[in-house]
């Protein structure tokens, strides 16, 4: 037999019913709501549907009066009251959700960006006690940082300094082949470390102890995704893996979860120690190879450090100094400092860029100081309309203290909504935003930094657009604002300013976005002095492959797709060295970059030569020790390129005598634009580390085919590892068109923001002359004369603000420019400036437009009656 239902409704609901409605209508209600129970069956569904009938007993008509309510705690802040007057108002209300949501959803988007870059190398525990070694050279006249030392320098740092060091290790990132059984994988993420790395640094094992994984000279730790895709669920502790075909190794170790992020990257961790074997690796001190870091006590201690460091090269490596005539110095670099120095050249770590944070976190300001100016000229444009509301509140004797934290909770309403919708679509949204923007997020919503965030932002939030419209409409006069008359409201002053912020910011990021896109498309389109299109490149990745590279390339240019190919030691946009040059005719040496390559490197990549005459495949002596100047290099050594013709040169560093200038060539950008032109030498012979081939792209795939199949026959070990040179260049400014992608995002945003703000003070302003527009229509104006009217205002708004945005965007684009050696002229792209502001009027003029059509089209009869 069915069990039925209560009668009785939960006595909840009931109480509710007897605290919130009037005294006379309580019994009525809870009669119905008894009958509508007993009528319900039982299920989940029905109860639900009982709790919405009570909330729909519970509205302005049914609810106790303001009198009884005041001798209560129900106006000190009435939540459902809140919900009533927000659902009242519901354009309004969704207007200012969408303006907090989209805010804060992108305040956390970068929030989460900004935090991960800041944190970097913030998880060693002795993090501020670690300093990395950098050695300082010098390029005619100019000191630079480098990166990579060598291995003899951390035994010598410790045994002649040991009061200074606590410890000393060394890391070499290195690519290499991985061989498992018989699959290959050639693996960039090698990190070849000294046995105490994982107890120097604060790296996590999730297997293995931080003493023992790495003390012998064939231990390898591999990350977790290594482990699983070398050997899948098996266990992989004591697994054997093979490198370059030569060396193996045993997996001893797992790393754990990163904690955060980190200037050195790898996947796999291996013992130094296969490599000390080699004298030329163990004693060489010119070898670029590695990084040497120590922990020492204190800043003190630090620079005691480096007073004698000038002497300890000089100890160790004086000799080479006097025989290439140059000389070296070190430094120590604090841990904390080496993530944002992209300075530092031969650095292959991975690096950020703090100007980057600077403005990122500039604009995640702008926009949530947009959004909360959104919400406070909303809020005094419906001050309008509930005037006469606040007026009956004052009549009933309700105090400004009172009616201000009324109005400061619908605040509270409004950014608690915004806040949970915005941490729901950030949950869901936040990771695809960083692919579209190209920024690699992984939003830690864990982190009780976060929510510490969060709490302080909701309320500096709350502050700015709660406080003001709370005091505004708690002030009015209670005889004035039942006729509609609140003088106080007619200080406009504050919402003008708002709106001038609003469309500053704006107008800010227009340009901003204009100009940085201009900037961009000139490193797309400057002339780089060679001919970059449908160039091909190979790394010669092996031993096998390096030593029949020129079988390799003969092999590929019988290809009919092929047209010309050549080997050289650096691509442009890549690495090349630098050594001291001598000319006899010259009193000095010159520093100069070096690129070692072959007789076909001008012609593949079409560079111009100015003086003398080029490399040829006709003139056996060509085949090495053949040597062309850049144009810098001769201004260099202040000779011309005619004086410098036939002349022999001196190369120390490398112990070449017999070499001969044979040419000059006109400059051309082998380095990035960040960079000035620098001086180069162009020698035949050498070593090679790249094969570049220019190919024709009307049938790539079969090409690719081809040269796959070439590199396997004479390396069947490495896979084929190529690049188009376009998209080498691009990659170097990768950050560049990452800040475009933000800007033009972003500032898409600020404008749509901007529009709400606009939109709300335009709703005031034809609110507040409703009566002045009905008598102009009386007397014959025109719709369009009305806008016009209105629209008078809010130009002039936008023109101020765009004489206070230029200056500002002048001066930032100026200083961004800096880090370019080649760059846009500013004054080229004056229209840029002119654009922003148009967009800005434009946009402003539409938006004012669409609110105040309305109420120029209106009856007029109707708005002088309403007055």
């Amino acid at each position: 037999m069915a069990k039925s239902p209560p009668s009785t409704p939960p006595p909840l609901s009931l109480r509710i019913i007897q605290t919130f409605c009037r005294d006379e209508l309580v019994e009525e209600i809870e009669g119905n709501l008894c009958e509508y129970y007993a009528e319900r069956p039982p299920g989940a569904l029905n109860k639900l549907l009982y709790w919405f009938e009570v909330l729909r007993y519970i509205r302005f008509s049914t609810l106790r009066s303001i009198n009884t309510q005041i001798t209560g705690s129900m106006f000190v802040f009435n939540p459902l009251l809140t919900f009533r007057n927000l659902l009242k108002h519901r354009a309004a209300t969704f207007i200012s959700l969408l303006g907090f949501t989209l805010g804060l959803v992108a305040t956390l988007f970068l929030y989460f960006y900004i935090s991960t870059e800041l944190s970097t190398d913030d998880f060693h525990a002795d993090g501020d006690k670690i300093y990395r070694f950098l050695r300082v050279g010098e390029m005619n006249g100019q000191n630079y940082k480098i990166g990579l030392s060598s291995a003899p320098y951390a035994e010598a740092l410790a045994n002649d300094f040991p009061n200074s060091m606590e410890e000393v290790t060394r890391a070499m990132p290195q690519p290499g082949l991985i061989t498992i059984e018989d699959q290959n994988f050639v693996e960039d993420g090698l990190l070849f470390a000294d046995s105490n790395f994982f107890q120097f640094f604060s790296f996590p094992l999730a297997i293995g102890d931080e003493s023992q994984v790495l003390r012998g000279t064939n231990s390898a730790v591999l990350s977790q995704a290594m482990a699983t895709k070398y050997f899948g669920s098996t266990d992989p502790i004591g697994k054997e893996l093979t490198l370059d075909s030569e060396f193996s190794f045993v997996v001893t170790g797992i790393l754990g979860e990163m904690p955060a992020r980190s200037h050195l990257e790898f996947d796999m961790v291996l013992s130094i120690g296969v490599y000390e074997r080699f004298e030329s690796f163990s004693a060489n001190w010119w070898n670029n190879s590695l990084y040497t870091y120590a922990r020492i006590p204190s800043e003190e201690v630090v620079a005691s450090l480096e007073a004698g460091l000038n002497e300890f090269m000089i100890k160790y490596m004086g000799d080479m100094f006097e025989a290439t005539g140059s000389g070296m110095g070190l430094m120590a670099q604090p841990l904390r400092e080496i993530y944002f120095d992209a300075s530092t050249r031969y650095d292959f770590v991975r690096h950020g860029n703090l100007q980057s944070i600077y403005i990122l976190t500039m604009v995640a300001f702008g926009i949530l100081f947009i959004a909360c100016f959104n919400y406070v000229n909303l809020s005094i444009a419906q001050s309008f309309l509930r005037s006469k509301e606040v007026g009956v509140r004052k009549v009933l004797g309700v105090n400004k203290g009172r009616l201000a934290l009324q109005f400061l909770g619908e605040s509270m309403l409004i950014l608690s909504l915004s806040f949970a919708v915005a941490l729901v679509i950030s949950w869901f949204t936040i990771p695809t935003i960083g692919d579209f923007l190209g920024i690699a997020i992984t939003p830690s919503w864990g982190d009780q930094q976060l929510w510490v965030f969060l709490v302080i932002l909701f309320l500096v939030m709350l502050l700015i657009s709660g406080a003001q419209p709370a005091m505004l409409m708690s002030s009015f006069r209670p005889l004035s604002a039942l006729k509609g008359l609140q003088s106080n409201i007619s200080r406009q002053g504050v919402r003008k300013v708002l709106v001038i912020a609003q469309f500053a910011i704006s107008i800010f990021l227009i340009v901003a976005t204009l100009l940085i896109n201009a900037q961009n498309d000139y490193l797309a389109s400057k002339d780089l002095g060679f001919n970059q299109a449908s160039i091909l490149l190979i790394r010669l990745n092996s031993s096998e492959i390096r030593s029949q590279r020129e079988l390799f390339k003969e092999r590929l240019e019988e290809h009919p797709a092929v047209t010309q190919a050549s080997m050289m030691s650096g691509e442009p946009g890549g690495f090349y060295d630098a050594s001291t040059f001598i000319i006899p005719k010259s009193t000095d040496g010159q520093r100069l970059r070096t690129l070692f390559t072959d007789v076909h490197y001008l012609n593949l990549f079409d560079i111009d030569v100015i003086a003398g005459r080029g490399f040829s495949k006709d003139i056996t002596t060509d085949e090495s020790q053949r040597v062309l100047l850049n144009r810098k290099a001769v201004e260099g050594y202040g000779l011309t390129p005619e004086e410098v013709l036939n002349q022999p040169v001196e190369l120390p560093g490398w112990g070449l005598d017999d070499l001969k200038i044979i040419g000059v060539v006109e400059d051309f950008h082998f380095l990035s634009l960040h960079e000035q032109i620098e001086p180069l030498a162009i020698i035949t012979g050498g070593n090679h580390r790249r094969l570049a081939l220019k190919v024709k792209t009307a049938e790539l795939r079969e090409t690719l085919a081809f040269i796959e199949d070439v590199h396997k026959e004479l390396s069947p070990a490495y896979p084929l590892e190529y690049e188009f040179l376009d998209d080498r260049l691009a990659r170097l400014y990768e950050q560049e068109q990452q800040q475009a992608r933000v800007f033009t995002a972003f500032s898409g945003i600020s404008i749509l923001l901007a529009c709400l703000g606009i939109f709300g003070l335009a709703a005031y302003s034809a609110q507040r002359r409703q009566k002045e527009l009905g008598i102009r229509k009386v007397l014959g104006a025109s719709v369009s004369q009305i806008i016009e009217l209105i629209s008078r205002e809010f130009l002039m708004l936008v023109i101020i603000a765009t004489v206070l945005a230029l200056p500002a965007v002048w001066y930032f684009i100026s200083n961004w420019l800096k880090d370019f050696a080649y760059r846009i002229l500013i004054l080229d792209y004056w229209y840029a400036f002119l654009l922003g502001g148009i967009a800005a009027t434009a946009i402003a003029l539409f938006t004012v437009t669409l609110k105040t059509f309305q109420s120029a089209a209106a009856n007029p009869t109707e708005s002088i009656r309403n007055e």
